[in-house]
């Protein structure tokens, strides 16, 4: 187990990147059947809802996983000062004209209301052009990858 106990909110990329790309479920069965389970069961993962809409689009298997874990993803209300200072302060951070996910700023927002560590695979990004780990430093916000998490759970394949 991991020797300090994060809390995580997780973003439409990191769950997508890992089930289709990386870390699919016939490759890391435990991963998706007993590990990220584990941790939404133990409420240290949890998500914005607005990424089980992001995922709903795909309407995928994917889809069939987040939405049998419902008690992972939380609703706007409890998160919505913290979501209307990033909206003010980042206004570029959603961009529907350049496919910029509309979820991002509920997951930061989340993880900023509640003290979580974000977990996505996004990479870079500035002002001009912020994105999750750009805000995420911007607000002193703890953001890793999906890879990162698995090593801090002490997770072995």
């Amino acid at each position: 187990m991991a020797s300090e106990e994060f809390r995580y909110s997780i973003d439409t990329s990191a769950l997508l990147e890992a089930f289709v790309r990386r870390y699919p479920p016939d490759i890391a069965p435990k991963m998706w059947d007993e590990w990220l389970p584990k941790l939404i069961e133990d409420e240290r993962l949890f998500a914005a809802y607005d990424v089980l809409e992001d995922l709903s689009v795909r309407d995928d298997d994917i889809f069939k996983w987040a939405k049998s874990y419902d008690k992972m993803f939380v609703e706007i209300n409890r998160y919505e000062p913290e979501l209307s200072q990033i909206m003010v302060d980042y206004p570029r951070l959603v961009d529907t004209r350049r496919n910029k996910s509309g979820s991002d700023p509920m997951v930061i927002a989340l993880a900023q209301a509640q003290a979580l560590t974000v977990v996505s695979h996004e990479m870079g990004g500035s002002q001009n052009s912020p994105n999750i780990p750009f805000v995420c430093g911007e607000l002193d916000i703890r953001h890793i990858n999906l890879l990162n998490l698995i090593r801090e759970e002490s997770w072995v394949f």
